[in-house]
C-alpha cells in the first residue's frame, strides 16, 4: 500500500495575449459515469478557439487577435480584442490584402456600402463587365488572353473579353508589367508566394514560427516556409509531428477537464466554495487490493473552510479513461482528517481526481 503523488490545480483565467509594441434537469442526481456522458456532449458542441493574428495598418495602428469576418470592395470587416471595425484596403499593405481576404469567415465579397453608386473608372482604374471597377491598377503579368494585376483591394485577373472598353483593353494588352518588390534578407516568402516583410521571429516551436512583420503578427508552420528558413530554424519533420500530436492531446485533456468541472459544478452547485483558493487538502492516500478483482482507495481529506462541502472523486485508468466506482462525499466544516473510501471493480485505477467546485486535485495511485 503506497501513498499517491499529488498534482493540484485550481481554475485559472484565460491565457494572456502577446503584448505588442507599436509596428470559449435530471430527475435524480447522475452518477459519475452519467456525468461523463454529459461531458462528451459538452465537448461535441464546444470548440477551442485558436488565437487570431495581429494586423498593423499603414497608419501604424495594430489590431490584436484579428478574425476577418468578411470583406467588400472597400475593405475588411474584422473582429479584434477591442471590438469590431472595418479596415479600408488602402490601409493594408498591398501584398497582404489577398492574404487577409482569404482568411474571411464569409468568402463571398460584399457589394460595398448600400446605396453608394460605383464611381466611374479613372485613368488608373479598370472597369470589367458587370460594372465592377478595380482602383489604382498595377499590371503584374500580361498573358495572351488575360492580364493579372494588383489593385486597392488586392490582386485579380481579368480576361480581355471581359473588358468592354476597347481603349482599356488595348492599354492592358500593351502594358509593361511592373514586377513586385523582391523579398529582402529580412523578408519571408512562403511556398504559396505570400511575402511577409521585415520579419522578426518571436517564438520557435518544433512545427513552426511565430513572427512579427510589417503588417502585423502571424504564425506559420514550417511546411509553408521555404527550405532555407526551415534549415535555419532547425526544422525536424518527426519532431514536428510529435509536437502536433502532443499539443492536440494536451488541448483535448484541457477541454475534458474544463467540461468535467462545468458538469460537476452544474450538478453540485453547493460544492462551489467562495473566497478560498484550496478549500480542501488531501493529506493521505492508500490503496488496497480486495478479493474478486476489486480495488479500494482510501483518502484522508481536510475541509479548510467553514462551509459544508461536497466533493466528487473519479478514478481513471492508465489511458486516462474514467472508471466506475467514483463517489460523492460530504465534508463537514473544518473537518480534520476525514477518511473516505471508494471501491473500483475489475481495473486498478492509475489516477484519482478529486473535484470541489472549481478546485481540482489529482493523485497518482500505485498498487
Amino acid at each position: 500500500m503506497d501513498k499517491g503523488s499529488s498534482n493540484s490545480t485550481s481554475n485559472a483565467g484565460p491565457s494572456q495575449s502577446f503584448q505588442r509594441p507599436s509596428a470559449a434537469r435530471a430527475a435524480r442526481k447522475p452518477c459519475p459515469i452519467q456525468v461523463l456522458g454529459l461531458v462528451g456532449t459538452l465537448l461535441a458542441i464546444g470548440a477551442l478557439s485558436a488565437r487570431g493574428e495581429d494586423l498593423t495598418t499603414l497608419r501604424n495602428v495594430t489590431f490584436t487577435n484579428v478574425q476577418v469576418r468578411r470583406h467588400d470592395s472597400e475593405g475588411l470587416f474584422v473582429r479584434h480584442d477591442g471590438g469590431e471595425v472595418q479596415i479600408p484596403f488602402r490601409d493594408v499593405l498591398p501584398e497582404l490584402r489577398e492574404y487577409y481576404k482569404r482568411m474571411a469567415r464569409d468568402l463571398t465579397p460584399g457589394k460595398g456600402p448600400a446605396g453608394a453608386p460605383e464611381a466611374p473608372a479613372g485613368p488608373d482604374d479598370l472597369e470589367v463587365r458587370g460594372g465592377r471597377v478595380f482602383r489604382n491598377v498595377v499590371v503584374r503579368k500580361v498573358e495572351p488572353y488575360a492580364v493579372g494585376f494588383d489593385h486597392d483591394g488586392g490582386s485579380a485577373k481579368a480576361y480581355f473579353t471581359d473588358i468592354p472598353d476597347q481603349a482599356a483593353r488595348d492599354r492592358m494588352r500593351t502594358a509593361i508589367p511592373v514586377p513586385p518588390e523582391p523579398p529582402g534578407p529580412g523578408d519571408f516568402i512562403t511556398v504559396d508566394g505570400q511575402i511577409f516583410r521585415n520579419v522578426e521571429v518571436l517564438e520557435t516551436t518544433p512545427d513552426g514560427l511565430t513572427f512579427r512583420h510589417a503588417g502585423g503578427l502571424t504564425q506559420r508552420r514550417f511546411i509553408s516556409l521555404p527550405a532555407d528558413v526551415r534549415k535555419r530554424y532547425g526544422y525536424d519533420p518527426e519532431a514536428a509531428k510529435k509536437y502536433v500530436r502532443d499539443q492536440a492531446a494536451e488541448k483535448k485533456r484541457e477541454r475534458e477537464e474544463a467540461a468535467v468541472r462545468r458538469a460537476l459544478k452544474k450538478f453540485d452547485p453547493q460544492s462551489a466554495p467562495t473566497g478560498v483558493a484550496e478549500p480542501i487538502a488531501v493529506v493521505g492516500v492508500k490503496t488496497r487490493k480486495l478479493p474478486n478483482k476489486e480495488f479500494q482507495v482510501s483518502l484522508t481529506v481536510e475541509n479548510r473552510t467553514d462551509q459544508l462541502l461536497f466533493i466528487r472523486t473519479i478514478p481513471y485508468d492508465a489511458k486516462m479513461k474514467a472508471l466506475a466506482g467514483g463517489k460523492k462525499f460530504k465534508i463537514q466544516p473544518h473537518a480534520k482528517g476525514e477518511q473516505l473510501d471508494l471501491v473500483v471493480p475489475l481495473v486498478p485505477p492509475s489516477e484519482l481526481r478529486i473535484y470541489c467546485g472549481d478546485f481540482q486535485t489529482n493523485r497518482t495511485l500505485r498498487w
